[in-house]
């Protein structure tokens, strides 16, 4: 399948590097995490109790999501801004636990890469769980500290029980697949990893011209 699939936890520079890659190799970009925030969004709104699967799916059913060029439409409501607020990204995570919100997503996902080809996904589950064929798979890491530091309204304790939310959740928790190139991006700028992972896509590309 001809994208690039971004994993990696909270704050190693997902968004950044797929935004650029997308820009310089003329593809569309997917922050799945995007869908994730926006049902997060809603649930809030909404007063759903979020370790609720049951509140959680009644609250959500009938919306319609949108994600275009970064910009995020629930029911034709721009919340671009309004989801990107720590509170709702915790929420996300919250939420990500259930199976049924999981699959939900999974399916605007991979119907979201239908309708655009060519694209950068990022994520947390794009290269285990979503796009297990995706042509470029990189799980980037980098230190709870300087993790911690790229997310204003996060401390290292907030990551650190993200992370384990996120690794142990039992409805595809995080995980480096096998095939995945690791990057370490705690001491690397944004473009030497962009740098690397074009170098992967153009020797894709070219593999399947061969």
């Amino acid at each position: 399948m001809d994208l690039i699939a971004i994993d990696g936890l909270a704050g190693t520079g997902k968004s950044t590097l797929a935004k650029a890659l997308a820009e310089r190799l003329g593809l569309s970009h997917l922050d799945t995490g995007a869908s994730f925030r926006m049902m997060a969004w809603v649930a809030l709104t909404s007063n759903a109790r979020l370790d609720s699967e049951a509140d959680v799916l009644k609250a959500t059913e009938n919306i319609s999501m949108s994600y275009e060029a970064g910009k995020c439409l629930v029911n034709g409501t721009d919340v671009t801004k309004r989801i990107r607020q720590e509170s709702v990204s915790a929420a996300a995570s919250k939420i990500a636990v259930h199976p049924l919100i999981r699959q939900r997503l999974l399916l605007w996902q991979r119907q979201w890469v239908a309708n655009h080809g060519q694209c950068v996904v990022e994520g947390r589950d794009t290269a285990s769980v979503v796009f297990p064929d995706a042509s470029v798979k990189v799980y980037l890491e980098a230190d709870s500290q300087v993790r911690a530091s790229r997310r204003i309204e996060a401390t290292t304790a907030d990551l650190i029980e993200r992370d384990a939310r996120d690794m142990s959740r039992s409805s595809a928790p995080i995980r480096k697949v096998a095939d995945a190139v690791v990057i370490d991006t705690s001491k690397m700028a944004i473009s030497e990893v962009e740098d690397v992972v074009a170098g992967l896509w153009q020797s894709a590309i070219q593999d399947h011209k061969e």
